[in-house]
């Protein structure tokens, strides 16, 4: 469930089940200069990757990187206690049962700030999505603002996801959501780790910038 994606960075991946559609849903993980490690976006069945996760270090953060992600927030919280949440402001209505320590917002947290640089995407209220630029890996890690879902073997996922489908449904300010992908570029991701779909390893800047010209 668990795969190394480069030095310091892992990925748990899974299929979620969601009103008849099959996602691939992923969630990366960050060991820290320091030996910590942040949990972005833990799967609903965050559970099977648990030991594997410990295997890695100390889960000091666990990060839901938008209003969608929390279906594995609590969980999370159970399972590693001893970690801060954060999440955008307003999740607490989605997550009444679970205490978020750490609001998201446009400046990194200082517990990652040496190693991960985040963007606020404004413009689209109802999503509030964070990207974090992984700097010594060279990785964004982007959530419901892209999907990169090249191939799948269930229909109705093929019919019913296509490229930034969501986000464009969400948009209320382009300019904003156009700002934030313009930092997003100006960092030179070579690879671009989505949580819905394939990863692109090679290229990344390239492909977030070709991404957005399509959509203008």
């Amino acid at each position: 469930m668990l795969r190394q994606l480069d030095q310091g960075l892992w990925a748990a991946e899974d299929t979620l089940k969601l009103a008849g559609i099959r996602f691939p849903v992923r969630s990366p993980v960050v060991r820290l200069g320091d030996g910590g490690l942040v949990l972005f976006s833990p799967l609903p069945g965050v559970e099977r990757a648990a030991d594997e996760i410990r295997a890695l270090g100390e889960v000091r953060a666990i990060v839901a990187p938008n209003l969608m992600h929390h279906l594995g927030l609590a969980p999370a919280a159970r399972l590693f206690p001893g970690a801060r949440v954060y999440g955008p402001r307003g999740l607490e209505k989605k997550c009444p049962d679970v205490a978020i320590t750490g609001a998201l917002d446009g400046a990194p947290d200082p517990l990652w700030a040496a190693e991960i640089d985040q963007v606020a995407v404004g413009g689209m209220p109802r999503l509030d999505e964070v990207a974090f630029f992984h700097r010594p890996s060279k990785t964004l890690f982007l959530w419901d603002l892209c999907f990169h879902i090249t191939q799948s073997e269930h229909l109705p996922t093929r019919l019913f996801i296509g490229p930034s489908r969501v986000a464009r449904s969400m948009m209320r300010d382009r300019a904003a959501v156009g700002a934030a992908v313009k930092q997003m570029i100006a960092w030179a991701p070579e690879r671009v780790v989505v949580a819905h779909g394939d990863v692109i390893e090679r290229g990344g800047q390239a492909a977030l910038q070709g991404a957005f010209e399509r959509m203008s």
